[in-house]
């Protein structure tokens, strides 16, 4: 058999020449890759190369002038920098970017998971729009109604104030205006010592 038909048959395999100098072989792999390179001359030159550019790396590391001196807290400096390094992410150019590529996410992800789907988060976001919405009608109610209370009892108080001035209807709408501000302290403050 030629050389170049037990190429054909078994052809190079470079990666085995590091895995052999690293002794990564199998016991059988290792002894047809050693039958191999001598009858290879260009695996034979691959080993012999990478046989030459590990002596160098162990010469040049075995040197003490060629170890480079790292700060004391030079791990910590690195951590630290990598932490607050945000500068990138405050610019309003990024918030641009990011953006522009969320846009294009969402659009994929709802025409991924189909129109159903869509349409199912958009019957909740509107069952959850009217749930606030009735909330806000709720209160604006309470609001109103409070409002038309006062105003009758503003109205009443303040006519008979005006048809009769003497010293005690004044004294009353006094009494009843600190009530009403105690009232509304002790309420604020309640909530402030739940909260």
């Amino acid at each position: 058999m030629t050389e170049a038909a037990s190429d054909k048959l078994d052809p190079c395999r470079h990666a085995d020449v590091a895995a052999y100098l690293d002794g990564e072989l199998a016991s059988d792999a290792s002894i047809l890759f050693e039958q191999h390179i001598a009858q290879c001359r260009a695996c034979q030159s691959a080993l012999n190369e990478q046989k030459r550019l590990l002596c160098l790396l162990d010469i040049a590391f075995e040197k003490p002038e060629s170890q480079l001196a790292l700060p004391e807290n030079f791990a910590r400096v690195v951590t630290a920098h990598a932490q607050t390094d945000l500068s990138g992410m405050r610019q309003r150019s990024e918030r641009r970017r990011a953006l522009l590529l969320c846009v294009p996410l969402f659009v994929a992800s709802v025409w991924l998971l189909g129109l159903s789907t869509f349409d199912a988060a958009l019957a909740s976001l509107a069952r959850f729009g009217r749930g606030v919405l009735g909330v806000f009608g709720i209160l604006g109610h309470a609001l109103g109604d409070a409002a038309a209370g006062a105003s009758l009892i503003l109205r009443t108080v303040g006519g008979r104030f005006l048809a009769e001035p003497n010293p005690l209807s004044f004294l009353t709408c006094m009494f009843f205006a600190c009530a009403v501000a105690l009232l509304l302290r002790l309420i604020v403050g309640y909530h402030r010592t739940r909260g």
